[in-house]
């Protein structure tokens, strides 16, 4: 798998990250996500960058999991749809034989 370096800026700092070249824009759009939260933490707490880092790591892991398990309740609620869907289907079945 190929290696590539993308630059990004936090709180003004270059960093440079090695990720797949298909990955590239998806790790800058995360830097600056992960910048404009910390500034705003910052803005709003006057805390220092580590303690505003790991802040906002926390601030998006809590959201990232919130999503997620969101996420696993659609799927279960589509499963359910699905399950109802097909009892429907072979209720309406059966009544169809019957009027036949």
């Amino acid at each position: 798998m190929e290696k590539n370096i993308t630059k990004v800026k936090i709180l003004g700092q270059e960093y440079k990250i090695s990720c797949p070249p298909e990955e590239s824009d998806q790790v800058k759009d995360a830097a600056k996500f992960f910048d404009k939260r910390l500034k705003e933490i910052r803005q709003n707490t006057k805390l220092d960058e580590s303690k505003a880092a790991i802040i906002a790591g926390l601030n998006i892991s809590n959201d990232y999991l919130k999503n997620l398990s969101s996420s696993k309740q659609v799927v279960q609620s589509n499963s359910g749809i699905k399950s109802l869907s097909k009892q429907i289907e072979k209720q309406l079945e059966s009544l169809s034989k019957l009027d036949s």
